[in-house]
């Protein structure tokens, strides 16, 4: 009897054992790894949105998820898995959701996501249909009609424009400026330097985060960086562009002045440097951005990644600001 007691209770420590090893429902047991939205299969985390599906029923590759997903680092492109730079060196987005502060690089919808045992996206991003322009329209109309003396709804205040950083909104370059369009405006342009210093100044005290479409892209028919709304040349160098760090050291040429050509070539024995200026790219397809990565310096982003607009009011003038006299 004690052996068939004894058999029994070993038995059953046995089951007790083998369900703790047993990982629970929706759990890999590889804190990497992720599993699909159904069915029991997991995949590596740092393969999600990689536009290869993993998953038998494509829940890695939702558009409405990989429209948010952070894009690879131009100083990552180079890595298999780690696609964001961060601090000097290049992170997964599972590392950069693990902790709050990294985490506020990140869009929170990615990180609901990523640290989830179940791939399961919840797309709380405002919409663009026709029926949000044209209410935002009639807002913005609305407030025009009553010919209020600073800038319409929906626009703030910055230096002498009235300026829109819409970032709920997150869409490729070309959405944005219909976005902007439809709400009296169009995607920013730089006037001068002073008008991109109050940017700059307003950006920071505001403690902006999100990524921003401005109004430049590459033209094939100017053959140069230009602006949308009248095709004038974007101004290159510092202190618009940013700097963009690369694995191999590149001899630099002499400042890039002419913006209908390529940057010249290096002088012969010319110092090399892992530095170099944006923009890098001269063909269709390439926009430009103001990103939080970095530090609003103007970037060549390709036009399809989801940023959001920042709008610059074209409708009828606001008032200036007037100083109190008194």
């Amino acid at each position: 009897m004690k052996t068939s007691l004894g058999c029994l209770h070993a038995a059953l420590a046995l089951v007790l054992v083998l369900a703790l090893l047993q990982p629970a429902e929706g759990d890999c047991g590889r804190s990497d790894q992720i599993k699909c939205r159904t069915g029991n299969q997991c995949i590596y985390k740092s393969y999600i949105c990689n536009k290869q599906s993993e998953c038998p029923d494509g829940s890695d590759e939702d558009p409405k998820m990989c429209k948010f997903w952070p894009t690879k680092s131009q100083e990552c492109r180079y890595e298999s898995s780690s696609y964001i730079y961060h601090n000097g060196n290049c992170r997964t987005v599972d590392y950069m959701c693990q902790n709050s502060d990294r985490a506020t690089n990140i869009y929170h919808q990615v990180c609901k996501v990523i640290l989830r045992p179940k791939l399961e996206f919840e797309d709380e991003g405002m919409s663009t249909s026709g029926e949000l322009l044209a209410l935002l329209n009639s807002a913005v109309n609305h407030t025009l009609n009553q010919k209020l003396p600073d800038c319409p709804m929906l626009y703030s205040r910055v230096g002498n424009e009235c300026l829109s950083f819409f970032s709920p909104a997150r869409v490729s370059w070309a959405e944005a400026r219909q976005f902007c369009l439809s709400i009296y405006g169009d995607l920013w342009q730089a006037k001068d330097l002073a008008a991109y210093g109050r940017l700059m100044e307003y950006m920071r005290e505001e403690k902006l985060t999100a990524n921003y479409w401005i109004g430049g892209r590459y033209d094939i028919d100017t053959n140069a960086w230009s602006w949308t709304t009248d095709d004038s040349t974007m101004p290159l160098g510092v202190p618009f562009w940013a700097i963009r760090y690369v694995d191999s050291c590149v001899q630099r040429g002499p400042p890039h002045t002419d913006p209908y050509s390529a940057p010249p070539a290096a002088l012969p024995g010319a110092r090399c440097y892992r530095a170099v200026l944006s923009p890098q790219q001269r063909s269709p397809g390439w926009c430009s951005a103001m990103t939080y990565e970095h530090f609003y310096y103007w970037t060549d982003e390709m036009c399809d990644e989801a940023y959001s607009p920042l709008c610059t009011f074209t409708g009828p003038v606001a008032a200036p600001i007037v100083a109190d006299a008194h």
